[in-house]
């Protein structure tokens, strides 16, 4: 399994738009090959940062998806309601509880 983290740093007052574009995002992902899962993630202690938590069956589940949503073009910068993302990338080795495999 394959997870990828992303932070979106919303713009001032845009914390809510982020969170909506986010949510449409995910939504779309759910018919990409491989994709398993995504949790939207909140903390308190950073009201202007919505985070993602996406689980896929393999990296290269996820790097398609990627070349995928870049063949298809990114809307301009200044229509997004983030100024910037920073995304981290996680390869699960161990799992313990109930948590999916």
């Amino acid at each position: 399994m394959f997870i990828a983290i992303s932070h979106h740093h919303a713009k001032p007052g845009q914390a809510n738009a982020a969170a909506e574009r986010v949510d449409k995002n995910g939504a779309a992902m759910a018919s990409e090959p491989g994709f398993l899962y995504r949790y939207r993630l909140e903390n308190p202690a950073k009201p202007g940062v919505v985070t993602t938590l996406t689980a896929w069956n393999a990296e290269s589940d996820y790097k398609g998806f990627r070349d995928r949503r870049a063949a298809r073009g990114e809307p301009p910068a200044d229509a997004m309601p983030w100024d910037r993302i920073e995304a981290e990338s996680y390869t699960v080795h161990t799992v313990h509880g109930n948590a999916p495999k």
